[in-house]
């Protein structure tokens, strides 16, 4: 009887400082990731404007792929950190990488087009173009990767560098997108190299940075 008193007082003792969680809902993560995505493009076309093209009513199409690539990689990830914040058995982790496989093709062709022209591809104007577009584009980047840190950190993501990872890949598709959104740039060498280095560059960080903030 003593052994079973003592036991019911350590019981008592482990979880009497315990408050309950509010479990993490799905629908929350991605609404709290939308609204992160939507508040920075918002704030790029705000600060430095639409597109002319947009605003005459008017789009190019290597804009519009581009973007809707960035901005549909942007979302499958999201996606996945969002399952990967709330673990359970069967949960697919891989279903981003087919939005990455087919964003890669930007790079892709921007490098090969990069070599065919040559010194051209690398003037100083093209080069500090480039750099603008890029740092913006890391700017446009944290309030989702906060974000997406933040429901980590809530969670508890049994992969914390794979998640990162794709944090980061989140994040910065999300800030390509936003910077989509004002450059008048529709040369798949300007795209496929500097929009496309935000979400490598962003991927990279989160790999390195975010696991140490999340883990548990």
């Amino acid at each position: 009887m003593t052994m079973h008193r003592d036991s019911d007082a350590l019981i008592a003792a482990l979880v009497g400082e315990l408050e309950p969680v509010r479990p993490l809902r799905f629908g929350a993560g991605l609404a709290g990731a939308l609204t992160a995505a939507g508040l920075s493009a918002a704030g790029v076309v705000m600060l430095l404007g639409l597109r002319p093209d947009w605003v005459a009513g008017s789009a190019d199409p290597m804009h519009l792929v581009a973007t809707g690539l960035f901005g549909g990689l942007g979302l499958a990830a999201s996606v996945t950190v969002i399952v990967m914040g709330r673990p359970q058995v069967g949960s697919d982790h891989g279903g981003w990488r087919w939005a990455a496989g087919m964003a890669a093709l930007l790079p892709l062709v921007g490098l090969a087009a990069a070599i065919g022209r040559g010194r051209e591809a690398m003037a100083p104007e093209v080069m500090r173009h480039g750099a603008e577009c890029f740092g913006l584009g890391a700017a446009a980047s944290l309030l989702v990767a906060a974000m997406l840190t933040a429901w980590l950190r809530r969670g508890a993501p049994t992969a914390p560098a794979r998640a990162g990872l794709v944090a980061g890949v989140a994040a910065g598709a999300f800030g390509s997108f936003a910077v989509s959104l004002h450059c008048p740039d529709n040369d798949i060498v300007h795209i496929g190299i500097w929009h496309a280095a935000t979400v490598v560059a962003m991927a990279a960080a989160g790999r390195l940075v975010i696991p140490r903030l999340i883990r548990w």
